[in-house]
């Protein structure tokens, strides 16, 4: 089903067009959603139906222009899908060249929070009001829980309480990004963290196997603007300086779990080429390429990779090499 009803004179195209990518195996949720904000444009500016022109899809980009760069590429490319699928049944309609395509990198710029900041954090989370609610430790356990898994927001929130298995120490992620399921093995003091955060958790309802993990005050699933708007609460109150297009992010929380997993690396000596693929696999990536994007060079990261590289050379190339 489409976020609400639809309007414009487009509406039964609109949703058969969503449905026919629904058939093809993906949700298309966002992408649904997305789409509604085309249809309730359409609706306003009371468009009498195909075939969409230039001038419609120029006046819709238009609109766009307040959005950060990544926002309104992501708006308009469902919206020339739309046309396209349009374009097959009628000739005349209009398809709009693709957007320049923004790098994710120059869209957001990621940022590695230090171990103070994030110290910080969790002892602000561990004060959220009300003090005698489970709402503190929630937002100390899902910070905590991104910050050591580098699991996505999104993931973090859908789990279930069935998805924690104790014994074994680990979480199934049932449906992350492409749709794609993963076991995430967790750390002995992650996994403790979970079991004391339940321990508290199992005093409120619902308790069903199937029921969410993390609650919010109303004991239903954590929402994703809910939770923005009190982890940039958080970063004021730690004086982490925060720029709503900018960030830092709480998903910046997904890159310093890649930086620190690789920094613990060089300090232990290991292959870390030869790691990558773990890590992919870990964070849910098709391959390393993704997890690249994910890995920064910091201060510590370069200084480790400096002193690699300088036993490298004193056991390896000058010996071969004599005297420079």
């Amino acid at each position: 089903m489409s976020p609400w009803k639809l309007h414009s004179s487009l509406a039964d195209e609109i949703q058969n067009f969503i449905h026919l990518r629904r058939l093809s195996g993906t949700d298309y949720q966002s992408q649904a959603q997305l789409l509604g904000y085309f249809d309730r444009f359409l609706f306003e500016q009371q468009i009498s139906g195909p075939p969409l022109t230039r001038e419609i899809t120029d006046d819709y980009l238009l609109g766009l222009s307040h959005l950060a760069p990544r926002s309104r590429s992501n708006r308009f490319c469902v919206v020339r899908q739309l046309c396209q699928y349009l374009a097959r049944n009628n000739p005349r309609g209009y398809v709009p060249e693709p957007l320049k395509v923004i790098p994710s990198q120059g869209a957001h710029p990621p940022y590695i929070y230090g171990h103070s900041e994030i110290h910080a954090l969790l002892t602000a989370a561990s004060k959220l009001p009300p003090s005698n609610s489970l709402r503190p430790h929630t937002y100390r356990t899902l910070l905590g829980l991104l910050y050591s898994t580098g699991i996505r927001i999104g993931e973090a929130l859908a789990l279930n309480q069935e998805d924690f298995q104790e014994a074994e120490q680990r979480l199934y992620i049932a449906q992350g990004k492409f749709r794609k399921a993963r076991w995430v093995p967790l750390s002995a003091s992650t996994s403790q963290a979970l079991q004391q955060y339940l321990h508290k958790r199992f005093k409120m309802r619902p308790r069903s196997p199937d029921s969410p993990l993390l609650l919010n005050q109303r004991s239903s699933r954590l929402h994703h603007s809910t939770v923005h708007h009190t982890f940039q609460s958080l970063l004021r109150q730690c004086g982490i300086h925060h720029n709503p297009l900018t960030g830092p992010r709480i998903h910046d929380l997904r890159h310093t779990f890649a930086v620190q997993r690789l920094l613990a690396w060089y300090r232990d000596g290991q292959d870390v080429n030869a790691r990558l693929p773990w890590l992919a696999t870990y964070m849910g990536h098709v391959d390393i390429h993704s997890t690249q994007v994910y890995l920064q060079a910091t201060p510590e990261l370069i200084a480790q990779v400096n002193r690699r590289f300088y036993h490298h050379y004193l056991h390896r190339v000058k010996p071969q090499g004599g005297t420079p």
